[in-house]
């Protein structure tokens, strides 16, 4: 299974994890997420301890030391977070895009392809031709940056 979690549902995920939990170490907090998102996903450290320390910076959670391992309990601002987050709702989204087995992908392999399949790739330009080659590839990425935001705001 692939991403499931679109932009910040990982860090919600997470502090509402925290709020039921009280305090964590960090693969139980990969056991819990889940637990609660079903078993069509499987949380790794990859994603959960980045978005930890990201949630750590931004003042929702401190973490310290217990017995030789890490663990993360929210402040104050990561309580109120939690408080008025709409928890069931989330989940129940996040459940059913897991039984789908929706699929989500980085985009950075998707250019590499289009990149490395390209049989332009090692041509020689001019530098009108490289200043028209560049103004393209600028409205790809403006497109792209579209397209993604457009899908932030499906669900």
């Amino acid at each position: 299974m692939g991403r499931i979690f679109r932009r910040g549902e990982l860090k919600e995920a997470i502090v509402a994890v925290l709020a039921t939990l009280g305090e964590a170490h960090g693969y139980a907090i990969m056991g819990e997420l889940k637990e609660r998102v079903g078993g069509g996903w499987k949380p790794s450290p990859g994603a959960i301890y980045p978005a930890l320390l990201g949630l750590v910076e931004s003042g929702y959670v401190e973490s310290f030391e217990r017995d030789g391992t890490r663990t993360y309990v929210l402040t104050e601002a990561g309580r109120e977070a939690a408080r008025t987050a709409s928890a069931e709702a989330r989940w129940s989204s996040l459940s059913a895009r897991a039984e789908r087995g929706e699929s989500r992908v980085a985009v950075g392999p998707l250019l590499d392809g289009f990149a490395s399949s390209s049989p332009h790739r090692r041509r020689l330009v001019e530098p009108t031709q490289r200043q028209e080659i560049e103004a393209i590839l600028a409205r790809a990425g403006t497109e792209i940056e579209d397209a993604l935001n457009k899908g932030e705001d499906d669900g």
